[in-house]
This record gives C-alpha cells, sequence and structure tokens, in this order.
C-alpha cells in the first residue's frame, strides 16, 4: 500500500495493488466492504481466470478468499457473508468473520452465470445464466431448496440484481455491449412474468443499473452523462444529476451521495478520474484523478464503504489496467 497526492483534486489517495496484472474492486452493484468496513474485497487476473482477496483497509494486508476455481464472488447487502461459485455451478457462502466456506447448493448443471451472484435479505440468492442448451435464464437459489430456473430467453441476459428487500423482484438487462432497444426488465418470479423497467423511447441510451442499499429504487446512465433515479416499479424517474462523460453511478446506502466515474467515451476525451455528488443539491466535485482504462474490465467503477465516507474504484496504471485504490471523503467534506 502507498499513499499519494492526487496532482490535480490535492486529496490523499491510497493504491494497494500494482502490475502488471489487473487488479479491479468488485464491480459497483455488490458492496465492496465487509460491515465493519474493515476489509474491502478486490479481484486479480491470473492464468485461467481470477483470484479474489480481502485487503485490509488500514493496513493493506491482502488475504486470498478464493482462486480461479471460483467466480461471482458478491457481498450481502447486511450480513458479513459472501457468496461465491465453485466450479461453475456450486453455490457457496462464505462467512467473512471466519473465512469459511459452506456449500448451499448446486446451479443448473453444466451452465454458467453471466456476472455475479445477488442477494436478497430473506437468503434467496438470484443470477442470470446461460444454460447448457446455450438458453440464457433467471435462476434462484432459496436456502434448503433445490435452484429453480424462473425465466427463459434467447437474449443474453446479464447484470441479473435481486432487490435487497423484496426476493420477489430480479431486476436483469439484455446484454448487446452497447445501446439496446429495450435494455431494462424487472422480472416478478411469483406472479411468472417479465416487464420493462424503463421503458426506452428512440434514441436513449440507458446503461449502468444498480439498486439502493434498501431495496427502494435504481440509479442509472442516461448517456451522455446524465445520472436517473427511478423507484422499484418503474413509474417514477428523476434526474439526480448532470455532468460530462459519467458512466458507472452508485448510491451511499443512506441515497444522500452518489459517486461515478468520468471516462473517455464515444469519442470524447476527458480528464479520466471519480466525481462525489451530493443528490440533494447535484452539486458535484471532481475527487480523484485516473489513468485511462485499457479496456471495460479496468473502469473505475466507484463505490461507497457501508458508512459512506470511503470511496473505493480502480484506478488504471500507466498501461491503463486497473489497480485498486480508496479516497477518504473526510477530507472532501472538509471543504465541501
Amino acid at each position: 500500500m502507498v499513499e499519494y497526492r492526487d496532482p490535480i483534486t490535492g486529496y490523499q489517495v491510497r493504491r494497494y495493488t500494482e502490475g502488471p496484472e489487473r487488479n479491479a474492486k468488485l464491480y459497483f452493484t455488490t458492496e465492496n466492504f465487509s460491515v465493519d468496513d474493515k476489509y474491502f474485497y478486490f479481484n486479480k487476473d491470473v492464468e485461467g481466470g481470477l483470484e479474489c482477496y480481502r485487503a485490509d483497509v488500514e493496513t493493506g494486508e491482502l488475504t486470498l478468499m478464493t482462486d480461479k476455481a471460483y467466480a461471482g464472488f458478491a457481498l450481502d447487502r447486511e450480513k458479513n457473508v459472501a457468496y461465491t461459485c465453485k466450479n461453475e455451478t456450486e453455490v457457496y457462502a462464505v462467512d467473512l468473520n471466519t473465512n469459511e466456506m459452506t456449500k448451499i447448493g448446486d446451479l443448473p448443471a453444466g451452465g454458467k452465470i453471466t456476472g455475479h451472484l445477488t442477494s436478497a435479505n430473506t437468503g434467496r440468492i438470484a443470477c442470470s445464466y446461460h444454460l447448457d442448451n446455450k438458453i440464457y435464464a433467471l435462476v434462484i437459489l432459496d436456502p434448503g431448496q433445490e435452484a429453480r430456473i424462473v425465466y427463459l430467453s434467447d437474449y443474453r441476459l446479464g447484470h441479473a440484481q435481486i432487490c435487497p428487500t423484496d426476493e420477489n423482484l430480479i431486476f436483469y438487462i439484455h446484454e448487446t455491449e452497447g445501446d439496446a432497444f429495450q435494455r431494462t426488465f424487472m422480472c416478478d418470479v411469483e406472479e411468472g412474468y417479465v416487464r420493462p423497467w424503463y421503458v426506452e423511447h428512440p434514441n436513449e441510451w440507458i446503461t449502468h443499473e444498480v439498486w439502493a442499499a434498501d431495496g427502494t429504487e435504481m440509479a442509472f446512465m442516461k448517456l451522455r452523462g446524465r445520472i436517473l433515479i427511478g423507484d422499484k416499479d418503474g413509474r417514477h424517474f428523476d434526474q439526480a444529476a448532470e455532468s460530462e462523460q459519467l458512466l458507472h453511478p452508485c448510491l451511499s446506502r443512506d441515497r444522500k451521495w452518489l459517486v461515478a466515474d468520468r471516462i473517455s467515451y464515444l469519442g470524447v476525451n476527458v480528464q479520466e478520474g471519480v466525481v462525489l455528488i451530493e443528490r440533494a443539491t447535484g452539486k458535484q466535485k471532481l475527487i480523484a484523478t485516473t489513468g485511462s482504462c485499457k479496456t471495460g474490465a479496468d473502469h473505475q467503477h466507484p463505490s461507497f464503504n457501508r458508512a459512506g465516507d470511503m470511496v473505493l474504484f480502480s484506478n488504471p496504471d500507466e498501461n491503463g489496467i486497473a489497480q485498486v485504490c480508496t479516497i477518504d471523503l473526510k477530507q472532501v467534506m472538509q471543504d465541501w
């Protein structure tokens, strides 16, 4: 771990990793910190897959959590537990107090997840899944029960996120790796139907959606540069912020703050970095600058710790490869 002063913002930043391997924080659609905010978790690229590590926020000490046999590591919204998939289909719960792993079930044989695992406050696990027969699906796994396929599709499904406080709702997208005619959908598990969530109009580009921790709303991008927030029913949407080249928005647990990355895309080049936004006022501030991303996996994907006073982000190095950093927001608040 090294500390440095950002040459543009002037704030102190901690960097916990260095290359040549990619070291990328968990995706912004899962919690990244333990419940006490003592540790955060990140993935390291290794030959043939990823290794997941725990980092001590204060000391920088690293602990290997899972090897390349595992994928989809994601943290519970409330409990100090993570969930991960071994050998594509075996689902394990990881006690983050002891690091002990317990198998809790199996996903359909021969398939693989198309993102990370997600969990509701009831313990239900949900994910988007590519079945052995190449059809895409939404799959749930309830404690003590067999996995169930709740929706099938010819579309490539991704970014599946069960509502943190409503196990009946699973958000998902049609993944095109770009714009989509209609991207966002909500699956009602009990009723057995799906419906568009944000209904897109011509020439709208919607992307990078994330639940609030309490499951009442979702934040997402409307390119270019506008952050929208909608209720979980998809009936009401407000613009929360607008700025140049924003891409991945994330809400603090109290929903009072947003953090997003600023990235060069669609032919527009900017100083890349991390932007903090006060939701009530729309005030925003560039709090950290970064290098330019080599690939989408190297994007900054910033997110808050659970207390909301620290932001974790990936900072592309001189080769554009992600390295994990944090910035303490207490220093930002002093001159907010």
